[in-house]
Formats: structure tokens, C-alpha cells, sequence
């Protein structure tokens, strides 16, 4: 007995294993597709009450997010305030320390001079 295989046939051969096992995979997917979701919805119906809980409360916590972020807010642009005069306040004690200046490197002078005198003196005495 002789059997003769075509190049034709076994393209189709191939083509129907390759369908079989794509079929195959497929139900394997919807398989397990369709446990998961038994599972969420065994979850879902287990937790319905604490679910529907959280469904109740979501506009009041929202609420008082909206609340929290307002007073937020408004506390922040009182520190904001509150650092800008401290800023100002800083600038203007450094405008009048720099005004000063001239007063301050005056005096330092003459302490330097004086302590200069004094020392010369003092050396002068070590020498008789």
C-alpha cells in the first residue's frame, strides 16, 4: 500500500493541528476567565455590606477632604505671610546695619589705633 502525501496536504495537516491547538488555548483562557470572575464575585458578595458601607460614607469623607484641603490652604498663605514679613523685616535690619557700616568701621579704627598705642607703650617699657 502506498500513500502519497501532497505538499498541499500536509499545509492543511499543519493548519489543522495549529487551529486545534489555538482552539485548545482559547478554552483553556475562557476557563480560566470564567474562575476569576466567580472568585471576584464570591468576594464582591461576601464584602457587599462592608461595600456598600464605604459607597455610603464616600461623600462625607470626600467632604471633609474638600474641608481639609480648604483650611490647608488657608494656613499655608498665612505662613507664607508670616515668612515674607520676617523676610522684609530681615531686609530692612540689613539696610540699616549696612547704613551703619561706616559709623561701625570708624569706631573699630580707633580701637585698633588705641590698642596699638597701648601695645607700643607696653613694648616700650620692656625695653628700660
Amino acid at each position: 500500500m502506498n500513500v502519497t502525501l501532497s505538499l498541499s496536504d500536509l499545509g492543511i495537516l499543519l493548519l489543522g493541528g495549529t487551529f486545534l491547538v489555538l482552539l485548545i488555548y482559547g478554552i483553556l483562557i475562557f476557563k480560566n476567565f470564567y474562575e476569576t470572575i466567580k472568585v471576584i464575585k464570591k468576594v464582591v458578595i461576601d464584602n457587599q455590606k462592608n461595600i456598600d458601607e464605604v459607597l455610603e460614607e464616600a461623600p462625607s469623607i470626600a467632604k471633609h477632604i474638600e474641608s481639609l484641603s480648604h483650611d490647608l490652604s488657608h494656613n499655608v498663605k498665612a505662613v507664607q505671610n508670616t515668612f515674607d514679613q520676617i523676610l522684609g523685616t530681615t531686609e530692612v535690619a540689613a539696610s540699616k546695619f549696612s547704613e551703619h557700616t561706616d559709623v561701625l568701621s570708624s569706631i573699630m579704627g580707633v580701637v585698633q589705633v588705641i590698642y596699638t598705642i597701648k601695645s607700643f607703650f607696653e613694648h616700650k617699657k620692656k625695653w628700660f
